[in-house]
Parts: structure tokens; sequence; C-alpha cells
């Protein structure tokens, strides 16, 4: 577990929450081509169901700009979070986590670890810190994670970052064609408050930045929680 976790919400509507190792960045267009690649390995691919054609390349040269650098920043918008975690001390992209609102209002949270920055800890620094962000700082009372019931990884990452669950896998079609048996994992803070100022509640503005939609679950399951479970208790 890191040690520490401070954030700070820039005039620019730029977010960047700092942790003993990252900086988790929400959000510029800069970083999105990174943001979208950290998923393209085969690994990653093969739990997410998607085809290569689905996952662009990481860009040349792995460094992102410093937080100080607030050109072509995206506007927070409640349906579509979208946070980069880099490390400090090389300025790599290791992970990323999106965050999205389904037609239902469940609002949806999923990511990657870059390959090579894996079992390091990097997704639960990552995670955590995103998830802070979207409870304190969105006003985002709960949120979901779809996770394959063999991905032993992903539910110990969820688990880690005090996600719960009960254990009643659900069967699911990727987008691959791919068949799995899915669990839902929730994370309630019964704390949330929105004190984002830059924050849009509605659909995507035409200024957010945005010029092609993204992927809206960063390798979860693209499926709504079962209802009733719109208030759950965490355990």
């Amino acid at each position: 577990m890191f040690d520490r976790l401070s954030s700070r919400c820039r005039r620019t509507g730029l977010h960047v929450a700092t942790t003993r190792r990252l900086w988790v960045i929400s959000a510029r267009l800069a970083d999105l081509a990174q943001h979208g690649a950290i998923g393209g390995d085969d690994e990653a691919r093969h739990w997410q169901g998607w085809s290569p054609e689905d996952v662009g390349p990481l860009p040349d040269g792995p460094t992102v700009a410093p937080p100080s650098d607030h050109t072509d920043v995206v506007t927070p918008l409640l349906d579509l979070l979208l946070f980069t975690a880099v490390e400090r001390r090389t300025r790599i992209a290791v992970a990323s986590v999106t965050t999205s609102r389904n037609p239902e209002g469940h609002h949806l949270i999923g990511g990657n670890v870059r390959a090579g920055f894996r079992n390091r800890g990097y997704g639960r620094e990552a995670l955590t810190a995103a998830c802070e962000l979207a409870h304190r700082h969105f006003g985002i009372t709960t949120l979901y994670a779809g996770c394959e019931v063999g991905n032993t990884a992903s539910r110990g990452w969820l688990a880690a970052c005090g996600f719960t669950t009960d254990g009643q896998a659900s069967g699911l079609t990727l987008p691959n064609g791919r068949e799995i048996e899915s669990l839902w994992w929730w994370r309630t803070d019964r704390r949330a408050r929105v004190r984002c100022p830059h924050l849009h509640t509605t659909r995507l503005p035409a200024d957010s930045g945005l010029t092609r939609p993204l992927s809206p679950t960063g390798g979860f399951p693209t499926i709504s929680p079962p209802a009733p479970r719109a208030d759950p208790q965490p355990r």
C-alpha cells in the first residue's frame, strides 16, 4: 500500500493525485494515446476480449508531460473520467483507469497496468487514488467493477483496493465472442461529495476535448450491475 495521497484540482480542470511513486492525472489529450494502449498486449487483450484492432500501439517514447503542463485538458465528466498513472521517477505511463456512467446511472470502473509493471503494486496505487478522487472530489458514491472469475490478478487487485463481491457469478460474452463467468464488485463511500468546480454532470459537452469514443470500461465487462444493488452496503 502506498503511504500517502494528496490531490490538486487545477483551475484549468486538470487533476493530479500524488502517491509515493505516481502521479495519477486526469486528464489531457496528449496522455490518451498512452491511456488507451496500455492494455494492448496479448495478456491484457485476452482478459478484455479485445482484438489487436481495438487498441492502438503505444506511442514512441513512453514518457508523458509533467503535471505542470496544463495544455489540452479534457473536461471532467460525470459520464466519463480518464486517469493515467505516471511513474514520477521516469515519467512512464504505467497504468490507466476509466470510470463511466451507464444509462441506468451506475458508475463502472476498470483499468489496466502496463506490461512490465504488473505485480509491483502500481495497479493498487493507481486504482485506489482514482477511486478516492471519484468518491471525494467527483461525488460518486458507489463504483462497480466486473471481473472474470478466473482472473485472479484482477480479483486480488479489486479486493486490495477496497472492493467487495457477493461471489455470485453470471455469464457474459466478451467482444471477441469468448464466453466467461463474471463477478460484480463494488466500493461505496458514504462521505462522497462533489467538490470539483469543473465537473460536467451532463452528457459529453462540446468543449470536452474528446474527439472520438473511448473504451468505457478500461478492461472490465460492459454490462450493468444486477438490480437492486443500487445502494450496496460494503462488507
